[in-house]
């Protein structure tokens, strides 16, 4: 093992809960429409989380990700 490997093991690494989303409260938490939050998933822009049949859901890394993705250079 090299040096870098046991100080990365030694660090105790965050761990930050996931929590999904429901499809509208995510669509009013971003501020966007029902419809372009549709656009954005057929893009494929947002990944999904399928909830049951009928439901879905964003999970928060992948917002997370979505967002890091519209940030300006």
């Amino acid at each position: 093992m090299s040096i870098r490997e046991n100080e990365r093991r030694a660090k105790p690494q965050a761990h930050t809960p996931i929590i999904v989303y429901p499809f509208l409260d995510w669509c009013k938490m971003r501020g966007i429409s029902v419809p372009t939050g549709r656009r954005l998933i057929a893009a494929g822009r947002v990944k999904v989380t399928q909830l049951s049949d009928r439901r879905m859901g964003i999970r928060s890394d992948h917002d997370l990700e979505y967002l890091n993705n519209c940030l300006r250079a």
